[in-house]
């Protein structure tokens, strides 16, 4: 419940985005565009593991209300696709150490674009994973651990490709901050991003 001491992020999805995703038509809530039922959700980087047990919270209101949610993990997702290309952990993280930093991370952006032999690319692994036989009005999406693709992918560019191939409402959680009125820097350190037209909630 709120509370004096509850931090901004927190008293926002109780206020602002719960209440949406319980509406009856949570995809009208989140965008006016019908092609595209999304929403960012904006938090603190620092406070990852804290808006993961909110969610875990969230997530057992929403199913008594009578949605279903379906929590995808960008980490687990970026581990999928570097294995449809071939790749293990492993060899990116002795890749790191014997061809450099910057030539792992060119490797991973042309897997994760699709661009890389054998690659699938990260919207379309998305796509595979939504569970298309449940219902728009009641199934929700959370795209979570989106920090793993710092430096990587953006999250302007997943939902934008991601548009007209998901219809169910989609919340995206962002870690960052704002930057000017319409801008989001990505973990606080990302150059601003301005070309994200989902509904902020922050």
């Amino acid at each position: 419940m709120s509370g004096m001491g509850q931090k901004e992020w927190n008293r926002c999805l109780e206020l602002q985005l719960e209440p949406v995703l319980i509406a009856a038509d949570s995809g009208a809530g989140l965008s006016t565009y019908t092609d595209m039922p999304f929403g960012i959700f904006l938090y603190p980087p620092d406070d990852e593991w804290e808006l993961r047990q909110e969610l875990r919270n969230l997530v057992i209101r929403l199913e008594n209300a009578g949605k279903t949610v379906q929590r995808l993990s960008m980490a687990q997702l970026l581990e999928q696709a570097l294995a449809a290309a071939g790749l293990s952990m492993e060899e990116i993280a002795d890749g790191e150490k014997t061809v450099g930093l910057e030539m792992v991370r060119d490797t991973i952006r042309d897997v994760l674009s699709g661009k890389a032999a054998g690659s699938t690319p990260l919207d379309e692994l998305v796509v595979q994973a939504v569970d298309a036989s449940k219902p728009t009005s009641s199934h929700i999406v959370f795209l979570e651990r989106v920090g793993v693709l710092f430096d990587l992918h953006r999250p302007s560019a997943l939902l934008e490709n991601l548009r007209t191939k998901v219809i169910h409402p989609v919340v995206l959680f962002y870690p960052g901050q704002r930057d000017g009125p319409a801008g989001l820097r990505f973990m606080d350190e990302a150059e601003a991003d301005h070309n994200y037209r989902p509904k902020l909630f922050a």
